[in-house]
């Protein structure tokens, strides 16, 4: 522990900047105040150990923290403005760099104290406490989804290894009469058989915990913060439950974007660029946005283009230059993303065909 020791006196009247590396177990905090880091602490996790240090700079005018986004969440966020003190929570990925190769704990407190004193860190948007609950549900699912998706690796390759192909009357795969010729298996081996079964108990939880999410999900569009903006998406051909609820709980409050570029960098849309003198090299999208909501705006996009001219023609133009269908798909998925957006701002339907 490194402070003055008359800190009173010192930040009396004064604004004082609090810089938190926040971790498992421990937090790490420097407390800065005219050009000058007056303390660091390493504090047990946990918010009335916090207070108990706050409470230190009581006489000052105004104390603001600072925390990057993470597995924290924003429960302290919360917390720390009921309670009367200015929090924000910053994005890692835009955080300044500062050069050096060495990473510490408290250099890394030290560093979020004096950004946050020079009004250089961005700051993230903290949704309603409903809204974060009802997000935890979309994503719930997603996750959910990639388990089963492994469930139905983990099948195929054990029939791989043991040379099991599946009949040719079977034509779709995972259906109910695909999972019961799976079933229907014998195995010479009984810890084969054994195994085997295991995989496919698993996989049928798995699913069947997708449905129930989805069921969920479903009585969450009659919601009254929800029901317009979802009815307004679910119109659109190509739009369906999962992409209008993600791209609803993702965003929630649609207006904080003033620009459309901003709306797009947030999703990770924008291309990276390498630039030096003359020379501007476009790249590849940043992908520092919202995964969740730009990975099903992308699978949706592949659908609307078969249903929007406007769409499928700028598909197929940017194609035209040789670029491959991934990369135009995002493009695509991009001029989406902006399109519905203007429609929940200024509460239109979506035209088919127009720019």
């Amino acid at each position: 522990m490194q402070y003055y020791k008359d800190i009173e006196n010192f930040v009396k009247g004064k604004k004082v900047f609090c810089g938190i590396d926040v971790h498992l177990k421990f937090w790490v905090v420097c407390f800065f105040c005219d050009g000058e880091v007056i303390e660091q602490s390493r504090i047990e996790f946990g918010y009335h150990q916090l207070l108990n240090v706050l409470k230190r700079y009581a006489f000052s005018r105004e104390i603001h923290l600072v925390y990057e986004a993470g597995f924290s969440g924003f429960w302290l966020y919360r917390n720390l403005n009921a309670d009367g003190y200015h929090c924000i929570i910053t994005p890692p990925v835009l955080v300044p760099r500062s050069g050096s190769k060495v990473k510490t704990d408290k250099r890394d407190a030290v560093k979020l104290a004096t950004y946050l004193a020079a009004g250089i860190l961005k700051t993230i948007y903290v949704p309603p406490p409903e809204v974060e609950s009802d997000r935890g549900v979309i994503r719930r699912r997603s996750q959910l989804v990639k388990k089963q998706t492994s469930c139905k690796g983990q099948i195929k390759s054990f029939l791989y290894l043991r040379g099991i192909q599946s009949p040719k009357d079977i034509k779709k795969h995972w259906s109910n009469a695909y999972l019961n010729w799976l079933e229907s298996i014998e195995f010479s081996s009984t810890s084969d058989g054994f195994t085997f079964s295991q995989l496919i108990k698993s996989y049928r939880r798995v699913r069947e915990d997708v449905v129930e999410v989805t069921a969920y999900l479903k009585i969450l569009t009659k919601d009254p913060r929800y029901r317009t903006s979802y009815q307004r998406l679910y119109a659109l051909r190509g739009i369906g439950l999962i992409t209008a609820m993600t791209y609803i709980l993702e965003i929630y409050d649609f207006g904080r974007f003033k620009k459309s570029t901003h709306f797009s960098s947030f999703l990770g849309f924008t291309p990276s660029q390498h630039s030096s003198g003359e020379h501007v090299h476009l790249g590849r999208i940043s992908r520092q946005g919202n995964a969740h909501l730009r990975d099903v705006l992308v699978e949706s996009a592949w659908t609307v283009i078969r249903y929007d001219p406007h769409l499928r023609e700028k598909y197929d133009r940017i194609r035209s230059r040789g670029t491959n269908g991934k990369k135009a798909i995002v493009a695509v998925a991009r001029s989406l993303a902006v399109r519905l957006r203007r429609c929940l701002l200024d509460e239109t339907d979506y035209v088919i065909g127009t720019c």
